[in-house]
């Protein structure tokens, strides 16, 4: 299974949209799923920002500081926003974030 197909069947479990990001990854930042799970970063606890983008972009900060903001600059130009409040009205749901952000961060990482 893809991460983004992994942490989609996350999300679809329960848990919310950064948790789901972080958790498929846990293996490469060295946590197991539960400890990804309470690592994870708060959605909306800096500035509104999706979760899943913050999830996203914080690993990458873990992982390959280098190519953080190019996950940014990705997930903007796919998305057209990083505030939650702007996402959920534009006609995708969580979990087509929680997806994408998967999908970038593995193809930054790869």
């Amino acid at each position: 299974m893809s991460y983004e197909q992994t942490a989609r069947a996350i999300h679809k479990g329960g848990n919310n949209c950064g948790q789901s990001v972080y958790a498929c990854f846990a293996s490469e930042l060295g946590l197991s799923k539960d400890e990804a799970v309470q690592a994870a970063p708060k959605p909306r606890s800096e500035g509104g920002q999706c979760g899943a983008y913050l999830a996203g972009r914080a690993l990458l900060m873990k992982l390959k500081p280098d190519s953080a903001d190019e996950f940014e600059r990705r997930f903007l130009e796919l998305n057209g926003a990083t505030e939650c409040r702007k996402l959920r009205g534009a006609g995708k749901n969580c979990n087509d974030y929680v997806g994408d952000a998967a999908r970038l961060a593995a193809e930054l990482l790869s």
